[in-house]
């Protein structure tokens, strides 16, 4: 196989479980799918993005607002243009035990149940698209900000900034995917985002939230 990171799907999640919970989400989003039900989970997902106007201006104000929790800004954000209240507590508890390789403890599974209740009530795949959206934007723009931060030079832009970081330090540095019937480790250094059918949806926003809260933190 020539390239792992396209070519090769993510490692199985177990998907006879009881819905609402974490089992439940890695069962249901995009991220974790198999090939053949990827497609249409991704496709929820570009549909939940496609409305969301400009995010720069927004997350420039509430980062201004919320400067001493900084690192909840991007999915108060999100979650305010998905109509949803800000849950970034509980995505902040779930994130910690998203990927199939953490142990999930009962605080992510009472997160969880607040989290489809926001939503909607519906343990659906359109809520768990949403509640991934939400997820994989916490963790990895956390870390993206942070890194900024300390890489930031005197008189660089912000836009120049993040690039050189996903260049040079990406937030994100692996990846797992399912080789002859094991688990394999594969580098994100040149795509930050990922590539082929599984690259980040979100990038664009991600980008945008980045730079808004940066902006407020550096201006």
């Amino acid at each position: 196989m020539e390239n792992p990171l396209i070519e090769a799907p993510v490692p199985p999640v177990p998907r006879d479980v009881e819905p609402g919970g974490v089992r439940w989400l890695r069962a249901n989003v995009a991220r974790f799918s198999r090939p053949e039900d990827h497609a249409r989970r991704r496709a929820l997902v570009l549909t939940e993005l496609a409305p969301m106007g400009p995010l720069r201006d927004k997350a420039f104000a509430l980062a201004k607002v919320m400067r001493d929790e900084v690192e909840r800004v991007p999915v108060a954000v999100l979650a305010a243009e998905l109509g949803l209240p800000d849950v970034s507590r509980d995505i902040a508890t779930v994130s910690g035990a998203y990927h199939p390789h953490t142990e999930i403890g009962d605080d992510a599974e009472e997160a969880m149940r607040r989290l489809v209740d926001a939503c909607g009530g519906d343990a659906d795949e359109r809520t768990a698209a949403r509640i991934g959206l939400l997820v994989q934007a916490c963790d990895a723009t956390a870390k993206l900000l942070g890194k900024a931060l300390a890489a930031h030079r005197s008189g660089e832009d912000v836009e120049s900034l993040l690039d050189r970081v996903l260049r040079e330090d990406p937030p994100v540095r692996i990846t797992r995917r399912w080789v002859g019937g094991e688990v394999v480790e594969v580098g994100l250094s040149e795509h930050p985002f990922g590539a082929g059918p599984k690259h980040c949806p979100g990038e664009a926003s991600a980008r945008q939230v980045a730079a808004g809260i940066l902006d407020a933190l550096l201006c």
